[in-house]
């Protein structure tokens, strides 16, 4: 689990418009690749490489949006929809990215089912995405 923090003592009034993004994927470089892109004076991002980190930040942190990616491991090869309920029921106005680098309809339609706001495949444009999440009013 990693916390990005652009400044490290940002003004009360600064750090109660900061939105945080949370991305879980397992791959440490997507990760650190998304981090930067999307971490900004007003954005801090947060990283988890399982469902069990990622289900530990939601419930101790508020999230603007959690990104993730389906396939966390090989075993189930779903985690990322796992997360997408966790945070549905959690934190029901948190909004989820759903991506992957293996898509298929059946995956697509449980993400959608499960309330995802959206579903991307891998690659995935860092220029849409920071589109995106500036329609959501998160500024990166």
């Amino acid at each position: 689990m990693n916390t990005g923090y652009l400044c490290a003592n940002p003004p009360a009034e600064a750090e109660a418009k900061t939105k945080r993004i949370l991305i879980v994927d397992d791959e440490a470089g997507y990760l650190l690749a998304l981090r930067k892109i999307l971490q900004g004076p007003m954005v801090t991002v947060d990283t988890a490489e399982t469902v069990e980190a990622a289900k530990a930040l939601i419930e101790e942190r508020a999230y603007s949006a959690v990104i993730a990616d389906v396939m966390l491991t090989t075993l189930l090869g779903e985690e990322g929809l796992e997360i997408l309920r966790h945070v549905k029921n959690r934190k029901p106005g948190t909004k989820v990215i759903i991506v992957t680098a293996h898509g298929n309809s059946g995956i697509l339609e449980k993400a959608l089912v499960g309330g995802a706001d959206l579903f991307f495949e891998k690659p995935l444009s860092s220029h849409i995405l920071i589109q995106v999440l500036k329609s959501w009013g998160i500024e990166c």
